[in-house]
């Protein structure tokens, strides 16, 4: 969940920064980290793209505003609130060089603070998107591969186009979705979180989540059939209101099921990925399957049929699974059952074990076709070599004060 992380190797600092922060009652939830800001800034995994960090300290060196700048790359605002007894003029330029938001005096005036955080939210809100994209991957048979299909492209997506992901276990079996990305013990399942559901809200469902890498979390699955049974399509409405503004796409596992939670799942996907072998039995199955996902209602073009373990001696055509599913194969996984097996063992996904293999370069070509590199603009001559001279020159953002 999108958070306000609040940074002070003083203790007591910290713990006056999170008072104002909950007395300004900002919609992001604060989180405190008593530890330099410099050494914060390092700490892998804390910082996402959408979250926001006031860092105090009494004096701010180099090694935290080049730190900012690894975090932040790209040019513009760098979501950050400087906090200092005694902000000097070369401080200042820094900060506003590197397109900090704002360097605030401590102690921190409670409605200057308040004010800070009002446009923060303001802005956050005009820029979000109206809701996360939102993908489901099922099959018609056990062992078409759906969970890694699933979870190797929520991984691909987190880590090559920098969006936030939520992968979500919905497999009724013995749903293991969580470990093909991480090997962290998830601090809960999707049952845990459905038999509180009454109480759940930003914070407790950030806390339930599994944190796999800086931009990728994952609910994982309920872990057996008779827990599994107990998740309502209530209780996935409410995790989706709450999910929705704090990423950008959400992966859900289905698996086989087909019940009125998969449904409202499936009601509220932009695409959905029937997961299929080159076999008679998948042909017949599939073909059973696309006619379910017809009399629900959903068109032939939100289908994306993913064709696992793809040989090119097959008895069965792709144009013959084509044909019988009435929907193109938009997307095909080589079969190479010794990586797949790897990476299963490890707990690790695909791109990460073997980033040149075949099955990484088909998750890396699925990403691209589902969420196209923006174009590099060309820049002139003059324009590159004026470029540093005009980051000198950008407007001084607003909300500074000396």
């Amino acid at each position: 969940m999108a958070k306000l992380i609040l940074v002070s190797a003083d203790d007591t600092r910290a713990r006056q920064m999170l008072a104002l922060a909950q007395q300004a009652e900002t919609r992001r939830q604060p989180q405190l980290v008593c530890v330099d800001p410099a050494k914060a800034l390092g700490m892998p995994g804390l910082v996402h793209v959408t979250d926001f960090l006031v860092l105090q300290a009494d004096e701010f060196d180099m090694d935290v505003f080049e730190r900012l700048r690894q975090r932040f790359p790209e040019p513009g605002d760098v979501p950050c609130i400087l906090v200092t007894p005694q902000p000097s003029a070369e401080l200042l330029m820094r900060a506003m060089r590197m397109g900090v938001r704002s360097v605030l005096r401590w102690p921190l005036d409670p409605r200057e603070f308040n004010q800070e955080l009002a446009r923060l939210d303001t802005r956050a809100q005009a820029d979000a998107p109206a809701q996360a994209r939102t993908v489901a991957f099922t099959s018609c048979k056990g062992g078409s591969g759906t969970t890694l299909a699933a979870a190797n492209f929520a991984y691909a997506v987190a880590t090559q186009r920098g969006k936030r992901v939520l992968l979500v276990d919905l497999d009724q079996q013995f749903g293991d979705t969580a470990f093909v990305v991480t090997d962290k013990t998830p601090p809960a399942t999707m049952g845990d979180i459905c038999r509180q559901i009454d109480r759940l809200d930003a914070a407790l469902l950030d806390a339930c989540v599994t944190h796999a890498h800086p931009n990728l979390d994952v609910i994982a699955g309920a872990g057996d059939p008779i827990k599994a049974a107990d998740v309502k399509a209530t209780h996935l409405e409410r995790i989706l209101d709450l999910a929705r503004p704090a990423y950008d796409v959400l992966v859900f596992d289905l698996g086989q099921a087909i019940n009125p939670a998969s449904i409202m799942v499936l009601d509220h996907c932009d695409t959905i990925h029937p997961v299929v072998h080159l076999t008679m039995p998948y042909l017949r199955a599939g073909r059973h399957m696309m006619e379910i996902f017809h009399s629900l209602g959903y068109p032939p073009e939100r289908m994306r049929v993913v064709l696992n373990q793809f040989e090119k001696q097959a008895a069965i055509t792709i144009r013959t699974m084509e044909e019988t599913l009435g929907a193109p194969i938009a997307y095909t996984l080589p079969a190479d059952a010794k990586t797949a097996r790897e990476a299963a063992n490890q707990g690790v996904p695909i791109s990460q074990l073997a980033p040149a293999s075949a099955l990484s370069r088909a998750f890396a070509q699925m990403v691209d076709t589902t969420f196209p590199a923006a174009p590099k603009k060309e820049e002139g001559l003059l324009a590159r070599l004026l470029g540093h001279r005009g980051e000198a020159t950008q407007a001084l953002p607003v909300g500074r004060h000396a």
